[in-house]
């Protein structure tokens, strides 16, 4: 009974943080209680079975309490390496659900930065990635696209100030609308494995370098610094998923394992 209270208890977690009426006490109490109640449970269940399974219904209890049990304490390691992991090797770390939409506007900022050094395509072979852009006829840059101020959108306009081309950039062009481009805006969605490593991409960008006048490699340094963001961006996307991805099983069998201790109780209470 007292086990069955505990797992109770524990529920009430979920509700805890999201319904606003339910938020009585600090989260972090909530939390800790969750799961030392949670291990002290174990002890109760062991000494209320007695060291015997029983009947199936007990058995498929058990086997639900223990992956409970055990998928909990998984989410509880995952939680106090995977953030300090996150600390030390993404820098760039920012808010998880703008990930994409800072990674699409680095890669039109990224593709700016190219066509200030090679200038626009002659043969038009290359289709601008950043939508909504206007070229005036005096060389400048109109960007127009939608930001938003709390519940206040609107339409910003930046004008860029012309650059003067570097000559012979071609290659520039071409390594970004057919790598560079591609993996800022999709990063590890697509099979982009070069720059995706940090040493063949160093090596790209320092062999790109060697093939580009001096006064380019400003820029290339710039759109490395970029590419290495889009990185880290994946391995945060990554990280979230591990911290997060336990919770499809713990919570969903959580809920399973109330519902088999109230057909439990209810059979113990009619044939016992």
């Amino acid at each position: 009974m007292k086990a069955g209270l505990i797992i109770l208890f524990d529920l009430l977690l979920w509700p805890r943080k999201r319904l606003r009426a339910w938020r009585i006490g600090r989260a972090q109490a909530w939390l800790r209680a969750h799961i030392w109640l949670g291990l002290l449970s174990v002890p109760l269940v062991f000494l209320h079975s007695g060291g015997h399974l029983g009947a199936p219904l007990s058995v498929t209890l058990v086997v639900f309490f223990t992956v409970v049990i055990a998928s909990g304490l998984w989410g509880l390691a995952l939680q106090q390496y995977l953030p300090r992991l996150m600390f030390d090797r993404v820098p760039a770390e920012t808010i998880y659900s703008e990930i994409e939409q800072i990674s699409a506007q680095n890669c039109y900022d990224a593709e700016d930065v190219m066509l200030a050094v090679c200038g626009p395509a002659k043969d038009r072979d290359y289709a601008r990635l950043r939508p909504d852009v206007e070229e005036s006829e005096g060389g400048y840059l109109t960007v127009g696209g939608y930001r938003a101020v709390g519940k206040t959108r609107g339409k910003v306009l930046q004008a860029r100030a012309p650059t003067v081309a570097v000559p012979n950039s071609e290659p520039l062009r071409i390594a970004f609308y057919t790598l560079i481009g591609p993996y800022l805006k999709s990063g590890g969605r697509r099979q982009v494995t070069l720059l995706g490593d940090p040493l063949r991409s160093a090596q790209l960008f320092h062999e790109l370098k060697a093939r580009l006048d001096p006064a380019a490699h400003s820029a290339v340094d710039e759109i490395e610094d970029l590419c290495s963001q889009r990185r880290q961006f994946d391995l945060q996307t990554q990280l979230h998923h591990w911290l997060h991805g336990w919770l499809l099983v713990h919570a969903p069998l959580s809920v399973m394992l109330f519902v088999l201790l109230i057909v439990h109780i209810y059979v113990a209470c009619k044939y016992w």
